[in-house]
């Protein structure tokens, strides 16, 4: 590779085996593109995919190197009359309100100073332009917000959109108009705070969607192979998704949202928007590294679980799911349930699914909850460990579905799978376990479902030795609750693994008196 990559390693055991773990950091925008030397190539990660850079790609990333600067271009053919007199106005008496250094200058200088003009008397800079100007897009005609609803199970065969709409002018105008779109696009619902009065909340905290929007349209790349596209904004049935041409400049996506971090692609466009004020009466942008902090807080606060956020380097997108709101039985229902280990919001929504009857699979939580699936194996476990979830079923075809304990009275039989709860045999069933000081009564059930499984896996065993395949069959259990119960067995000095771990045709076998007990 062209720079040369320089990955850090370390080597560790891990379940016995020795492995060497690497770490291969993201190279600094001075230096992109990265290319193979053989080919002389440079490649985009998108999501489960890689993709040659066309030409226009590889220009964004070697512009983006530098400083960008081209919201500070004059825009020749324009002059001061292109410019909005009363959005002008607002802007002059904002800045001079606003700072006692500027308040000493004329209004023609504090145009020229503060980066609107390029010239004293001369012609708007694009940031002037876009912030200020009367109808930008009379030279820069693609930068708008092109939205969009996804079509609904009630709309005709071959619908491609619902409400397509393609927001223009400055910049306060475009986002003022784009918020009052997803508000006419979107429900409120009822939410119950912990006062127990119930107030009308948006399906999208409003705040957040602000923020968002306003950080498109200052942070979109200006270059000139990023004129030909447009921001995008999409409502789907489960999420929001914006886009902006441009990925992250200054900064890596895990320091999103940290305190203090910032990083203004276009310098100018982002000063001169902090004193821009929209239909609303609010500034385009409250304050420097505020944004994400921001959408991050109001979403918490509404419930909510965080957006999603991917850089691809020439494109930015953000992803907010909808899953919102819950209803004021479920917040009593989930807060009644004492779980062994606190939940996530994600989990909380899906435990909540769960209840109305959804069996959760790998693929249906990523999809539901924008995630990757090692994140989404993590949430499923959680909650099987918790004591909400039951997993059912082999690897590949597994679901999880709330734990039969949780069921409410009178549920339907056929809800009611034989996972760890089975009854068993009188002569396998053993006193009820010994209350652990702390414990909650779930993680209590759940210890007991441990031993009452371990005993019947021990029976199984009296016969000889068994494959995972032959527990898991005979015992009806998934394969996390049989490992769960086994390495019990384990602890206790009373079964042995007959191969290596992984291998399928091992077998675990009970060790009888005089045996060795060691692997």
């Amino acid at each position: 590779m062209e720079p040369a990559l320089v990955p850090r390693s370390w080597s560790l055991e891990f379940e016995g085996k020795d492995i060497v773990v690497a770490q291969i950091d993201e190279l600094s925008t001075s230096v992109k593109p990265c290319r193979v030397k053989g080919t002389g190539k440079a490649y985009l990660r998108s999501y489960d995919g890689d993709y040659e850079l066309s030409l226009l790609e590889e220009q964004a990333f070697i512009a983006n190197r530098d400083t960008p600067r081209f919201d500070q271009e004059p825009v020749a053919a324009a002059t001061i009359a292109d410019l909005d007199p009363s959005l002008v106005s607002d802007y002059l008496e904002t800045c001079k309100s606003s700072s006692a250094a500027l308040a000493r200058f004329q209004d023609s200088e504090i145009l020229f100073r503060t980066g609107v003009v390029a010239e004293r008397e001369g012609a708007p800079t694009m940031a002037g332009v876009l912030a200020l100007g009367l109808y930008p897009q009379h030279y820069y005609p693609n930068l708008v917000i092109q939205a969009s609803v996804a079509p609904g199970p009630n709309d005709p065969p071959g619908t491609r959109a619902v409400d397509s709409k393609k927001f223009d002018g400055p910049i306060p105008l475009m986002l003022d108009q784009a918020l009052r779109w997803v508000q006419r696009n979107t429900r409120s619902r009822v939410r119950f705070g912990r006062d127990g009065h119930g107030r009308d909340e948006p399906e999208y905290p409003i705040e957040a969607v602000r923020e968002l929007l306003s950080n498109a349209l200052i942070h979109r790349d200006l270059g000139p192979y990023a004129m030909g596209e447009a921001i995008t904004l999409k409502l789907e049935s489960g999420q929001l998704i914006l886009s902006n041409p441009g990925g992250l400049w200054g900064l890596t996506v895990d320091r999103l949202g940290k305190t203090g971090v910032t990083s203004a692609r276009n310098g100018f466009l982002t000063r001169i928007c902090q004193n821009v004020r929209y239909a609303r009466d609010q500034r385009v942008i409250e304050a420097l590294a505020s944004g994400i902090p921001t959408v991050l807080r109001s979403l918490q606060e509404a419930g909510m679980v965080p957006p999603r956020f991917h850089d691809q380097g020439v494109r930015f997108t953000v992803r907010v799911p909808n899953h919102t709101l819950l209803a004021s039985e479920d917040l009593e229902w989930l807060a009644s349930l004492r779980p062994a280990v606190p939940l996530s919001d994600i989990q909380r929504h899906a435990a909540v699914a769960m209840r109305q009857g959804v069996k959760w699979s790998n693929k249906t939580l990523r999809d539901a909850f924008p995630m990757d699936s090692l994140d989404a194996r993590t949430v499923l476990a959680g909650l099987v460990d918790a004591g909400v979830a039951e997993a059912v079923g082999e690897r590949g075809g597994r679901v999880y579905q709330l734990s039969e304990n949780l069921l409410p009275e009178g549920a339907p039989e056929q809800q009611r799978l034989p996972i760890e709860s089975e009854e068993v045999p009188s002569e396998l069933s053993e006193p009820p376990v010994p209350a652990v000081e702390g414990e909650t009564p779930l993680a209590s059930r759940a210890r007991g479902a441990r031993r009452v499984n371990a005993e019947n896996i021990a029976k199984i065993l009296v016969s000889g030795p068994a494959s995972m395949a032959t527990i898991q069959k005979a015992t009806n259990l998934s394969e996390r609750q049989a490992l769960y119960a086994l390495h019990l067995l384990k602890d206790q000095g009373r079964v042995v693994l007959q191969g290596g771990q992984g291998d399928r045709n091992s077998k675990w076998a009970l060790i009888h008196d005089g045996e060795s007990r060691t692997d």
